[in-house]
C-alpha cells in the first residue's frame, strides 16, 4: 500500500532536501537545556500549508513555505510510525514527557515519523504556500 504524506520545510532548507533528503529531523525533547533525539523525520497527513505547530513558532523563519508530498515505498514503511502510536509504546521516559508537550499544538492524529532518512527519491512534488508568492496562488516548483 502506497503511503501518501506531507512535509514542510523552510526557503533555506528546501535545496538541501531535493539534493539529500529529509535527514536532520529530531525529536525535541528539552527546550531548557536543549536536548534532542535525532534521525526521526516529521510527516504528516494534513496537506493544508495552514499547520497549528507554525502559527506558534518563535522561529524567525517559516517552516510552512515549501509542501512536500512524499509517498513512501513499501519496503520502508517499517521505519513509519504514527506519532501518538509512537508516543504511547515508547519507553523512553524523555519521549513521553516531551509528547505531553507537543501534542498541544496542532493536529497530532495526523502526524508521522519516519526513523532514517526520506529520500529525495520519494519525493513527487514540491509546492510554494500561496501565501507567499505575488500572485497568491501556489506554485508547483518540482
Amino acid at each position: 500500500m502506497r503511503i501518501k504524506l506531507y512535509h514542510f520545510t523552510s526557503r533555506h532548507h528546501i535545496r538541501g532536501c531535493i539534493k539529500e533528503g529529509l535527514k536532520f529531523g529530531h525529536i525535541p525533547v528539552s527546550i531548557d537545556p536543549p536536548k534532542i533525539i535525532p534521525g526521526y523525520q516529521w510527516l504528516t497527513k494534513n496537506k493544508s500549508f495552514e499547520q497549528e505547530w507554525e502559527k506558534y513558532s518563535s522561529l524567525k523563519y517559516r517552516r510552512n513555505y515549501y509542501q512536500i508530498t512524499i509517498i513512501i515505498p513499501k519496503k520502508y514503511q517499517k521505519n513509519l510510525y504514527k506519532w501518538l502510536f509512537f508516543c504511547k509504546n515508547t519507553t523512553n521516559p524523555e519521549i513521553i514527557n516531551a509528547s505531553k508537550g507537543l501534542n498541544i499544538f496542532g493536529d497530532p492524529h495526523k502526524w508521522y515519523i519516519y526513523r532514517g532518512i526520506v529520500s529525495p527519491d520519494w519525493f513527487v512534488k514540491v509546492n510554494i504556500n500561496p501565501e507567499y508568492t505575488k500572485s497568491g496562488r501556489g506554485l508547483r516548483i518540482w
